[in-house]
């Protein structure tokens, strides 16, 4: 799963599941679509198969502001960087700022450095601030599940109050 996907994924589940009733940012890096002529990732292959319909006068381009059929909150897909890679507004007021990462559901390895890159991410990427949740979003394996289950037990991530996304092929979500 590549990492827009997960992103993308993670916003569609929260205005799926009536988490929120804003509109839901989406940054994602233009070389994690495309690097020359290799594409990494069909993005509006995704955003059609998942009811994604593109609101916005520049049909073009993929970044622009999508509509959910049958769903007030729009997705807004930007390519703007230190942002956070989804940031959602919730119901209760505060921020979910969200650092997603690729992945595989077999033993591919890149488990470990990618999900300690995303929480340097969210310690560096600025203030947190109390209205803030910061979290880590990736693809969901055994090997993420167990990693997610073992750091949130750490005093630090607890202190910070960094949550773990596991994203699974089906769009659901398990939050640690």
């Amino acid at each position: 799963m590549q990492e827009a996907e997960v992103s993308l994924l993670v916003a569609i589940y929260h205005i799926k599941n009536g988490l929120t009733d804003n509109d839901v940012n989406v940054s994602i890096d233009g070389a994690h679509i495309k690097t020359g002529d290799e594409v990494h990732f069909d993005i509006q292959s995704f955003l059609n198969e998942n009811g994604l319909i593109k609101i916005d006068e520049k049909k073009e381009k993929w970044q622009g502001t999508y509509k959910l059929d049958g769903y007030e909150p729009q997705i807004i897909i930007s390519s703007i960087p230190g942002e956070g890679d989804v940031v959602i507004t919730l119901d209760d007021g505060r921020k979910l700022l969200v650092e997603s990462k690729k992945g595989k559901d077999n033993k591919s390895g890149q488990e470990y450095p990618l999900m300690r890159e995303a929480i340097g991410q969210l310690m560096t990427g600025g203030e947190l601030t109390d209205d803030i949740i910061p979290a880590v979003a990736v693809p969901y394996s055994k090997k993420t599940l167990e990693l997610a289950e073992k750091w949130s037990e750490y005093h630090q991530i607890k202190q910070i109050g960094i949550r773990f996304i596991l994203v699974k092929v089906d769009g659901d979500i398990e939050t640690i």
